[in-house]
């Protein structure tokens, strides 16, 4: 299927037996079809278009451009993919707003790659200033695909896919499908192959509801960190509501770190590398410092708050369950945030409702609640009997019969 001096390196990795959409979609973009390709979070998009891209940049000459959402993303894809550039003696190169423009002018200028994985901003200040050619582009890959075109200049994105020459060919990856994805063909004019394999891929994430009011929300997120082999990370809705939590939380023996679009490049680098070593074992973040992470054995994914779209929810989902491996989704809220959270699911994923077991998740309530529940309604249902009992031996008295209704004589009133 693969070049041998890719075979080496997927083997080194371990990654030598391909995915199901690895293994649907590399003929067709190695062909150099157009397509939208949709998997579970997880099951190695990254290659599934980036392997077969590279073989086909090397083929024709030509330039490859990888769009990601964000810096973070983008810098992710370019190490993922490096290796196995350079072994087809292709370079690479990452062009991002967080970085030094002039510098990346210069190696743009001086190298020449044959790929380059960009943020649209970066991207499009090159574009208009005629440091990229456009006709050289053989391959355009969207990566994200739902979030870059829902969100991020997509008038321009449509644009450049539009004025591409007929022979090259666009690629747009994502997890979840928008109404943009289903029209692709209106945005691009051109055809595209569908690929979806999320249908064949069984899940190995279960996912939790646990019930527990704004204020023990904290005590309830400590007690998870004590679960066994737990590695995390926590979602928050917004930079203000991470800050706040975690200053609490600095008061706790748990070791965290706090990510946010505002932590800068070295800090955020730092903090990525000691929790994929298991130095930290719990990362408060937002939506737009984790999307797309791809951080390996990543145990928990606790939501704070209730997600406010399906497909945020089904972006933090992935960050755990990666390649076919375990993971558990716990969403804190209370009744109401159930029924939000069900209605958002609509029948997407199963959700358990869930209590806490000592240091364990259990779908039951424990048997001593049960026992104590049981004891309570016992001895309400006696009270009331009792007082039944005496309302009817003080009627029956006064010449009332309690179960027919009609007047009794006593021998007082004949």
């Amino acid at each position: 299927m693969y070049p041998d001096s890719i075979k080496q390196i997927l083997k080194k990795y371990h990654k030598d037996k391909p995915t199901l959409i690895q293994e649907r979609t590399y003929e067709p973009i190695k062909n150099g079809a157009s397509l939208v390709g949709l998997a579970k979070t997880g099951t190695g998009k990254t290659l599934a278009y980036g392997l077969p891209t590279l073989i086909r940049t090397k083929e024709t000459a030509g330039l490859a451009i990888i769009l990601e959402p964000t810096t973070e993303l983008a810098i992710q894809t370019r190490n993922a993919l490096l290796p196995y550039a350079n072994s087809l003696d292709l370079k690479m190169l990452a062009l991002v707003g967080a970085g030094n423009r002039k510098r990346q002018l210069e190696k743009l200028k001086k190298e020449k790659p044959s790929v380059l994985v960009c943020t649209p901003g970066r991207l499009f200040d090159f574009v208009s200033e005629n440091k990229i050619n456009i006709d050289s582009i053989t391959s355009l890959v969207i990566d994200e695909a739902d979030d870059i075109l829902e969100f991020s200049k997509a008038d321009l994105i449509s644009s450049l896919g539009q004025n591409l020459a007929s022979k090259s060919q666009i690629l747009l990856f994502g997890a979840s499908e928008s109404t943009i994805t289903k029209n692709a063909e209106n945005l691009f004019n051109r055809t595209f192959l569908v690929i979806d394999v999320r249908p064949e891929q069984a899940s190995v994430v279960k996912h939790y509801f646990l019930k527990v009011s704004n204020e023990y929300k904290l005590q309830y997120l400590q007690r998870l960190t004590k679960l066994d082999h737990f590695k995390g990370l926590v979602f928050f809705d917004s930079n203000e509501n991470e800050h706040h939590f975690a200053k609490i939380f600095s008061h706790s023996k748990t070791s965290f770190e706090v990510l946010n679009n505002e932590t800068n490049k070295q800090k955020r680098e730092r903090i990525l590398k000691d929790f994929k070593l298991g130095k930290i074992k719990l990362l408060l973040a937002t939506d737009l410092a984790a999307r797309g992470l791809d951080i390996a054995n990543v145990t928990y994914v606790i939501n704070f708050e209730v997600p406010d779209s399906l497909n945020t929810y089904i972006h933090r989902s992935g960050r755990t369950g990666r390649m076919n491996k375990a993971g558990t989704v716990v969403t804190l809220g209370d009744d109401h945030d159930l029924r939000n959270l069900r209605k958002l699911l609509d029948s997407e994923y199963k959700l358990e409702r869930v209590y806490f077991d000592g240091y364990k998740l259990t779908i039951t309530p424990p048997k001593t609640q049960k026992k104590k529940s049981n004891i309570k309604n016992s001895m309400a249902v006696n009270k009331k009997n009792k007082h039944k009992k005496r309302r009817w031996k003080k009627q029956k008295n006064k010449g009332y019969h309690p179960k027919k209704g009609e007047l009794k004589s006593n021998g007082k009133n004949s």
